[in-house]
């Protein structure tokens, strides 16, 4: 069994930035931190480089990752790579399947994570899965409770939950894990998850992920005018951050605000992720609505 978090790490404060997607934060921390060993130097610039990922900004990671850079740092480059080149992913994905089919590289936790990352993206959740099956690392669980609840395994994701919270039941990225079921199970775990997410709140701040956690916990409170509230500050903290977007489209058809103001949001989604798949499943509902209605007609 892997050792629990350690708060003296120097690693640890950037780890958890990281995991509450305070990613700037995650940055700065990174750069901070110069007198490390060359294995934890490697681990910071992987926090550093897939947190600059996450705010959208590739080039400064592909163009900073060289060939030559750890395996688990070109893995973080092809993710990125993925995100920026779209025209190019069948071959993005022959190079991951020789990773993971390479008994050292394909071992390695990055490389699973973000080889799963990129399966779920792709909605292949069998190989999503399978990558962080075996995986004793906190994120590699997470992950995995992540893909569970994606297809509606809610039993599954309880158990992987189970076995997440004997790892390290205190990780804040357990406790996130712990208010993703809460809330899928729904009910009276709904305050549960509240309370789990006002708890980071307090204790991290406003980041996106936590917002977002938080509003929708008021949604399904029925509280949809505090969960404008938080989806809108997460647009303040981060006006390109698709999750808020979509969050808000839905809050705002619950509030019965005017087609307009909804409209807005969704051009606003496809502005900045326009191979979203809710756009996809929006495109085909109204497709098949239009179909529909044309028959109806005939």
């Amino acid at each position: 069994m892997p050792p629990k978090q350690d708060s003296a790490s120097d690693l640890f404060d950037l780890k958890n930035y990281f995991v509450i997607g305070s990613y700037q934060a995650a940055i700065n921390e990174g750069n901070s931190l110069d007198h490390l060993k060359e294995a934890e130097k490697t681990e910071r610039d992987i926090y550093v480089y897939r947190s600059y990922v996450a705010q959208g900004k590739y080039r400064i990671v592909i163009d900073d990752i060289k060939d030559s850079s750890p395996i688990p740092l070109q893995a973080v480059k092809l993710l990125a790579n993925f995100y920026q080149n779209a025209d190019n992913r069948e071959n993005l994905l022959v190079k991951l399947k020789e990773w993971l089919n390479d008994g050292i590289s394909g071992a390695n936790e990055t490389v699973q994570i973000i080889a799963s990352t990129i399966y779920n993206e792709l909605g292949n959740y069998e190989d999503a899965m399978r990558c962080v099956y075996a995986s004793n690392s906190l994120e590699g669980s997470a992950q995995l409770i992540q893909i569970f609840l994606s297809i509606n395994r809610l039993d599954q994701a309880e158990k992987e939950l189970e076995r997440l919270s004997k790892l390290d039941e205190d990780a804040t990225v357990t406790q996130l894990a712990a208010a993703w079921v809460h809330l899928y199970a729904g009910g009276e775990r709904v305050k549960e998850a509240l309370t789990t997410f006002q708890d980071l709140f307090d204790r991290f701040g406003a980041s996106p992920t936590i917002l977002n956690g938080l509003g929708l916990a008021n949604m399904a409170s029925k509280r949809f005018a505090e969960a404008e509230k938080n989806f809108l500050q997460c647009l303040e903290k981060k006006e390109t951050d698709s999750d808020s977007l979509i969050n808000l489209i839905c809050c705002s058809q619950h509030l019965g605000k005017a087609p307009e103001v909804i409209n807005r949001y969704v051009n606003q989604l496809k502005s900045v992720a326009p191979n979203h798949r809710f756009l996809k499943e929006v495109d085909k509902l109204e497709t098949a609505f239009k179909t529909a209605a044309v028959q109806l007609k005939a």
